[in-house]
């Protein structure tokens, strides 16, 4: 069974990600005053507060550092790794911490996720795919949000998933 997300405006650096439950419900933002720093936070609907689950550091508007659960910071691209395939195709490895492993690929405009397994293979079909927004040509105004939809198996992984796309897409759109 999947899960829709939906990212609520076209900015990767102030905005809510949800499903249409609020189960999953975390929040994305980057104040004026601390533009350096993205801060991911998700909702514990039981405690009535959020809790930050990863922050990335930008610099001229590229991230740089990701730290996760307020542990160190380390560098962007020792924690999302883009593995050079042949041609133009790349793809960008991580892991969740638990010993999970995933890689990101390009798939026409989308971005899928796949799970690794021990041997380095990834997965036959991804595990979730972002579909990123879609404007009206001549008004430019958005016609369909971004999603991000997601396998059940996903949902584990959702805090290291969610930043990982949030950094890609940044580094995409610089």
């Amino acid at each position: 069974m999947t899960q829709k997300l939906t990212f609520t405006t076209a900015s990767v650096q102030n905005l809510v990600i949800s499903n249409p439950t609020d189960t999953l419900y975390y929040e994305v933002l980057t104040p004026e005053w601390e533009s350096h720093q993205t801060t991911v936070r998700r909702l514990d609907r039981l405690a009535q507060r959020y809790d930050t689950v990863g922050s990335i550091r930008n610099q001229s508007g590229k991230p740089v550092a990701v730290s996760m659960y307020n542990g160190e910071f380390i560098n962007e691209e020792s924690w999302l790794r883009k593995i050079r395939g042949l041609g133009q195709e790349s793809r960008w490895e991580f892991d969740d911490g638990e010993g999970n492993y995933f890689s990101w690929t390009v798939a026409g405009s989308n971005l899928e996720l796949r799970s690794i397994d021990e041997g380095g293979v990834q997965s036959p079909s991804p595990i979730a795919t972002f579909y990123p927004h879609k404007r009206y040509v001549i008004v430019r105004m958005i016609s369909q949000h971004a999603f991000l939809e997601i396998e059940s198996s996903v949902v584990d992984s959702l805090d290291a998933v969610l930043v990982s796309l949030l950094v890609l897409e940044q580094k995409r759109r610089k």
